[in-house]
């Protein structure tokens, strides 16, 4: 039980701080307090403190804890929340353990962008396209919200770029270890009536493994037009090009003799080095958002969008090209009146996603595709109708209830047989029901619910790597069970946000890995998910803007606990019942402190411990358990010119930060990269 001397020295620190802080008088802050910050919620707009659902939130004060580079450690901040890298640019996200059937990427989770749908309807979320500086904040659904997002089991990703409407030019150039170098750019400028705000990005990286250089540059523009006091219209126009290797898993033994090594040759297989491994994805996405508010009780808001993904996929079995032209909607009514002493609040909506993919792998000859193996047209369609109904009642009680329909289907057409020859899934009719009750006392909020998931497969696990069209996987489904406890106490020090869950999931989709490194995917049995997170922030001094030498100092801690495993899965004559989920941490603990003085001083430390991780479902490998450190500090150097500094992984550990689950020949580890530092400048021209 590695975890244990950790947990308990951080939460005897923790003790400790309050015990000394209890003394002091309360004053100005300097950190944004959680409980007034506005989250999207369930579709109704509402103070943190007063949502009845487990959020997460990655905010601006949290992106300055770390490097600038990659949004992946504050985003691991948040306990049930899991963001890992195969190697840079190869991303997945989990939460609460939906990355079970993710071999990369975002899938199971609905992700929207400044009010627009931005996960495709195939149920693929291109999450990696984005640098950080394109978010100003996300907010994080943690379990099932097809009540109002539609389609998946593990929750929704909310994210926001900035509004900020202040006109400025601030330029922030990064350069650090394994060959980094960035350029962020953002440009705000306009009019009360019209707002623009321009961000524009580089970033290229050598890699810590050998093969595993990254390259990205992305563009976006955003504008806000005030027509009248009762409407406005936004629009966002992004581009994004990425391209980066991909190194391929290793076998113990050769992680062990050298981590930094690509997949070598093995067999009929050429080395990942050798086959030219890699991504090449590019990205076009426009949309528009507008919005009503006809009077103070109702208001509606539209968005309309489209977007085209193509993606250039050499591999050590093939070369798979992809082109995914996409175009949705999605409508939101809202209606608010009063009912005698209590206050009634109606949301109702719907949103419809349509693509038009083709698929065509080719023989992989040393990085350019050969001879045509097989083409596929695949039509991927869904829609969603959703309401919710929530009484604000005397004494603060807040019941609410929540439902939604969802249709997805998806047309697989194989132009390479002769004749045609055509699978359709159709997944449709599927009801998702939610129902939540909280109670708002003066400086907290208490809360429970129970609500339905039901996730079908994506069009990438229907026509995985394998090129074999699997129309016999079922949707995923399950029922979630909550109970949560926010607010504030220690005279409004401290900041507290914890839960427990229990999630039984049926049908749920695992992957696999065959020799090649090409993914498939099947039907599991049922789960059983249950867990604990917490998150606690504690102001241990505050600092007063009216004195300009004074210090702010903060700590916060995470925690997570998720024993999850298999309760009924049998594949073929081996009994998989009751074995531990792989690829999940049974515990996470993420602890720091920030520090905050004039002349835009700040320091902050970071630590975070992982537990082992199952790297298949017979339980019989396993990753080690990892502590990292980090550090960074930052300064005000001359007028609007400040620096920064920093370092990852100060312990200088070797661990695999995105691990294969499931891979033949147990080909499970990806080494993340040992100590790197990284430093800065930021120039902000008024």
């Amino acid at each position: 039980m590695r975890w244990i001397k950790p947990f308990i020295l951080t939460c005897l620190f923790f003790r400790a701080i309050a015990v000394v802080a209890q003394v002091k008088d309360s004053a100005e802050k300097t950190f944004i307090p959680l409980d007034s910050v506005i989250v999207q919620g369930y579709s109704r707009p509402m103070r943190l403190k007063e949502a009845a659902a487990a959020v997460g939130l990655v905010r601006p004060e949290d992106w300055q804890r770390f490097s600038p580079v990659t949004a992946l450690p504050a985003v691991n901040v948040i306990p049930g929340v899991r963001m890992e890298e195969r190697s840079p640019g190869s991303y997945r996200l989990a939460i609460r353990g939906s990355s079970l059937r993710s071999p990369f990427g975002v899938r199971n989770i609905r992700m929207y962008y400044d009010q627009l749908p931005f996960t495709d309807p195939g149920g693929n979320t291109y999450l990696n396209g984005f640098p950080p500086a394109a978010f100003s904040q996300l907010e994080i659904l943690k379990g099932p919200a097809s009540s109002s997002y539609g389609a998946g089991t593990g929750g929704a990703l909310l994210a926001y770029g900035d509004t900020s409407s202040k006109k400025s030019i601030v330029l922030n150039l990064t350069a650090g270890s394994y060959g980094l170098r960035q350029a962020d750019a953002g440009l705000s400028f306009g009019t009360i009536a019209m707002n623009n705000r321009i961000t524009l990005h580089h970033m290229r990286l050598d890699g810590y493994r050998n093969h595993t250089a990254m390259e990205r540059t992305f563009g976006s523009w955003q504008a806000t037009v005030r027509e009248n006091d009762k409407a406005s219209l936004s629009a966002l126009v992004l581009y994004s090009d990425l391209h980066y290797e991909t190194p391929g898993a290793l076998t113990l033994a050769q992680y062990q003799q050298d981590p930094k090594q690509a997949r070598p040759a093995a067999g009929p297989f050429p080395s990942a080095e050798d086959a030219q491994a890699a991504i090449a994805q590019k990205t076009f996405y426009s949309g528009i958002y507008q919005h009503f508010q006809p009077s103070s009780r109702l208001s509606l808001g539209i968005s309309l969008y489209g977007a085209f993904t193509k993606v250039d996929n050499p591999t050590i079995r093939n070369y798979e090209e992809r082109s995914e032209p996409h175009y949705g909607g999605r409508a939101l009514f809202a209606y608010t009146a009063p009912v005698g002493r209590s206050k009634l609040q109606l949301t109702a909506g719907g949103e419809w996603q349509e693509g038009h993919y083709q698929v065509n792998v080719f023989r992989n000859k040393q990085g350019k595709p050969d001879s045509l193996q097989t083409a596929d047209a695949v039509t991927p369609k869904n829609a969603l109708i959703f309401s919710q109904v929530e009484f604000s009642l005397p004494g603060g009680w807040h019941p609410a209830g929540g439902i939604s329909w969802n249709s997805n289907r998806v047309t697989i057409s194989r132009e390479t047989t002769v004749p045609v020859s055509t699978s359709s899934t159709d997944y449709r009719g599927e009801w998702c029901p939610r129902i939540s009750l909280s109670k708002t006392f003066r400086s907290s909020t208490i809360y429970a619910l129970a609500s339905k998931g039901f996730s079908p497969p994506t069009t990438a696990e229907l026509l995985p790597s394998t090129s074999v069209i699997n129309t016999q996987l079922q949707a995923e489904w399950g029922w979630n069970y909550e109970a949560g406890f926010r607010g504030r106490t220690f005279k409004n020090r401290l900041w507290f946000d914890i839960n427990v869950f229990y999630f039984r999931l049926q049908d749920a989709i695992v992957s696999r890995r065959d020799s090649s490194g090409a993914d498939y995917f099947e039907n599991a049995g049922s789960t059983r998910q249950y867990g604990f997170e917490g998150y606690l922030k504690y102001e241990i001094l505050a600092q007063k803007y009216s004195q300009p030498d004074s210090w702010g100092l903060q700590y916060w801690c995470s925690y997570a606990l998720n024993p999850f495993s298999y309760d009924q899965f049998k594949q073929g004559n081996t009994d998989y019942s009751g074995k531990q989920i792989p690829g999940i941490a049974k515990q996470v603990v993420s602890t720091g402190l920030d520090l905050e003085g004039p002349y835009k001083i700040s320091a902050h430390l970071t630590y975070q411990y992982v537990d082992p991780i199952w790297l298949n479902d017979a339980n019989t490998a396993k990753a080690s358990a990892y502590q990292l450190l980090g550090f960074r500090v930052g300064s005000k150097i001359w007028r609007q010119l400040s620096g920064f500094a920093g370092a990852d992984n100060l312990f200088n550990s070797t661990y695999s930060l995105g691990n294969d689950i499931n891979a033949v020949g147990g080909r499970y580890y990806n080494a993340a990269m040992k100590r790197n530092y990284f430093m800065g400048l930021r120039i902000v021209i008024l």
